[in-house]
């Protein structure tokens, strides 16, 4: 029963079933004994090839050249846009998939003898001591190096930041790297740094000589960071600073993520996670020229660059009048729409930080003019002074993270650990670029010491392994014991709670609109939606309670939402326990569930016909869209949109059209038939970036009770207004305490 609290009547609706169409997905379990011997079938393989890569959507994999032994099976999986060479138990659990033509195990041994000889990460940690790992790549038909180090602190299960470091001309790595104290700084704070090497220690001294070379360093890096000492041979690899709950599956999970997914669950090499949001660029004096006119030609790839005695040619600037690359709007392999907000390079922001010893050259001025017209940052700086150094600061007013700072130091300042301290910590630790547009956006990041200074932290013990934890954000005006609704925000794989937090900043809404935030860890930072009562679903039925009883908060008023993996626990954990939650809105996630949480949800349904407010959020060009960024008539989304409606009560059709598309064979595609909207209409979208599907129930007082948000331009991100539009669903739908909802009317 539905009240609506603006006129008091309440609406008698019929009990229905919850049709069980959506097949389980590929089980996250480790395989079981008596399972061995079991040959899996096509469908199973194509779902442990879609969890391994992160998009659930299985639908569309071919799988090709399968060969089985007693420990493991081994296939070949073919998308519209890549293959991949994939590994998993025999019962196609614990999957591991690569980018073919070469199998993750041929490819550590043939990288890394030593370490495919170790048989785990735990016995040969990654220490200082160890030799700065080395790796080749072809550039115009030209072999090249370049070598990296790899913090023994990073953990797989979390994104690592990953600095690109340029010496000058006249140095070898081996000088550079310790000498500039990125090596100290990486270790200590458990990132990565690659380190580009100029043929004969001198770089091309012309403008954009070192263009492709740095390019296919950067392309390569992100697929090859494998810790030496620290690989793993199938089945050994070790997880990082949480074990033991179950198996992991492996393969592309960025933020749930990109298809350069570096670390492998359980199986393949020892690779890190890394992300497009987390990559920084610097120099040394001919090397941070070269690194100046790579970002100005690639705009789209870093958060912030800062050089010392950089001084780009001249002729490097024309590239900024080129159309901006759109790394992020193509990140996802496959999607061939064009971005609606197209950028000239010289209109992508990049947070830049400018060191010169002595006055400026009129080369480095325009240097400096080139990146504030590009930030659009403020005529006047602000003065800072960090660890000693008198900096000028340009902001742009709406955005502090897009800024432009000039250091001058004296001539004789060498590029050490001193000055790299300060562009760790006060910059590039600060910075990230959100893959919320086609080229993404410069946008501000607590690091892990200020959350946990600036956040209540919590833990919870449920009887699985460590406490989880969660992070508790109170609005200023919070009183004690003040019924405030509450907003819990699920991150995705390998992107903890601390550091999603930034990204989707949930937290800022709350202080604006009086709600309190809460922020859930997950084991692992892995959610396991694959069971309706399993460990990851007690956590957050006890947080709620915790939280309740802790700060008072409504009971009516607990809302939840979640990206990519988070979001599909905040899917799974909503529909198979919806007396918790006044509403959800799961976003940038979406897969068929598991036989044992679609048995659950019958079980709700049949007991009561309760319903669940839903907004849904997905993004045009994210994997599970279309290649011309519309929705699939058939497939997980389309799966997820009808299970919603069924639960629902809502009889509105959608159209099916064929689209005659450039890019692949006609399809069909889906025109959902809710009330069509278009919403976050600004300069780059005048026609609005949200095309909102608002959904009515068919009872004699019809509620919208479900939204299906397509974002324009959207891979796997969120739009800096997400948050906002979630709340603003949100806000008006309460939990009663027999079940039923009630609306407060706009």
């Amino acid at each position: 029963m539905i009240k609506k609290t603006n006129t008091g009547l309440a609406v008698a609706v019929s009990l229905i079933a919850l049709a069980a169409s959506q097949t389980s997905i590929a089980d996250q379990k480790p395989a079981r004994a008596g399972n061995a011997g079991k040959q899996v079938d096509t469908e199973t393989l194509q779902k442990a090839t879609t969890l391994a890569v992160g998009n659930l959507a299985w639908e569309g994999v071919k799988i090709s050249a399968v060969q089985r032994d007693a420990t493991s099976v081994k296939w070949l999986a073919t998308t519209r846009s890549m293959k991949l060479n994939c590994t998993a138990a025999p019962d196609g659990s614990s999957p591991y998939c690569e980018h073919g033509p070469v199998s993750a195990t041929a490819t550590a041994a043939a990288e890394h003898p030593a370490a495919a000889e170790h048989p785990t990460a735990a016995e040969h940690p990654i220490t200082t001591e160890r030799r700065i790992a080395q790796q080749t790549v072809s550039v115009d038909g030209e072999d090249r190096t370049y070598s990296y180090f790899v913090s023994s602190k990073a953990n797989r299960s979390t994104f690592t930041f990953v600095v690109f470091a340029l010496h000058n001309n006249g140095e070898s790595t081996d000088q550079f790297a310790p000498t500039s104290g990125w090596l100290k700084l990486a270790e200590d704070n458990g990132f990565a740094v690659v380190f580009p090497e100029a043929a004969k220690k001198t770089w091309a001294a012309y403008s954009g000589g070192e263009d492709h070379y740095l390019k296919a360093v950067f392309d390569h890096a992100r697929t090859h960071l494998i810790p030496t000492g620290a690989g793993a041979p199938a089945g050994e690899g070790r997880r990082g600073d949480g074990e033991g709950r179950r198996a992991e599956a492996g393969g592309n999970r960025e933020g749930g993520g990109m298809p350069n997914r570096e670390a492998g669950g359980n199986r393949g090499p020892n690779r890190i996670s890394t992300w497009a949001p987390f990559y920084y660029l610097t120099g040394s004096g001919a090397g941070g020229s070269v690194a100046q006119e790579f970002a100005i030609n690639h705009p789209g790839l870093f958060a912030a660059v800062a050089t010392l005695d950089a001084a780009p040619f001249a002729a490097a600037y024309a590239k900024g009048d080129e159309p901006a690359q759109g790394y992020i709007q193509n990140m996802r392999p496959g999607k061939n729409v064009p971005p609606a907000w197209k950028q000239l390079k010289k209109e992508v922001p990049v947070a830049v930080w400018i060191f010169n010893s002595g006055e400026p050259t009129a080369a480095q001025t325009k240097e400096a003019d080139y990146w504030k017209r590009s930030n659009s940052v403020s005529r006047a700086a602000a003065i800072k002074t960090v660890d000693g150094l008198k900096t000028e600061v340009y902001s742009n007013s709406h955005n502090d993270a897009q800024q432009v700072r000039i250091t001058t130091v004296a001539a004789a300042t060498k590029y050490d650990v001193a000055m790299t301290s300060a562009i760790w910590n006060d910059l590039f630790a600060h910075g990230a670029r959100w893959t919320s547009s086609p080229n993404g956006d410069i946008g501000s990041m607590l690091t892990r010491t200020q959350v946990d200074e600036m956040f209540e932290v919590k833990t919870i013990d449920v009887g699985a392994g460590e406490p989880y934890k969660y992070y508790v954000k109170l609005p200023s005006a919070y009183g004690h014991g003040q019924p405030l609704p509450v907003v819990i925000c699920a991150h995705g794989a390998n992107f903890p709670a601390w550091l999603y937090l930034s990204q989707i900043k949930m937290h800022e809404v709350g202080e604006k609109e009086g709600f309190i935030t809460v922020y859930p860890n997950a084991h692992n930072n892995m959610w396991d939606f694959t069971r309706p009562d399993g460990p990851d679903q007690k956590f957050i039925e006890q947080l709620i309670q915790d939280v309740v009883q802790a700060y008072g908060a409504d009971r009516s008023r607990i809302y939840m939402q979640g990206f990519s993996f988070g979001s599909g626990m905040t899917f799974a954990m909503g529909i198979s326990h919806p007396e918790l939650f006044a509403a959800i809105s799961p976003n940038n996630g979406f897969g068929a569930f598991t036989k044992e949480v679609q048995a659950a949800v019958e079980a709700v349904k049949a007991k009561s016909d309760i319903r669940l407010p839903t907004m849904m959020v997905y993004g045009a060009v994210d994997s599970g869209s279309s290649v011309d960024g519309t929705i699939p008539a058939q497939g997980v989304l389309r799966d997820a949109i009808d299970q919603l409606k069924t639960y629902n009560h809502i009889t509105a059709p959608d159209r099916i059209e064929t689209i005659s598309s450039t890019n692949s064979d006609p399809y069909e595609a889906l025109v959902p038939g809710g009330k069509f909207v278009h919403a976050a209409v600004d300069r780059r979208y005048p026609d609005g970036r949200f095309q909102i599907y608002q959904y009515s129930s068919a009872d004699p007082q019809p509620l919208g009770l479900f939204d299906v948000v397509w974002v324009r331009d959207l891979s796997h991100g969120a739009d800096l207004r997400e948050a906002q539009l979630e709340w603003d669903f949100f806000k008006h739908w309460r939990r009663n305490p027999d079940g039923t909802l009630s609306f407060a009317a706009r």
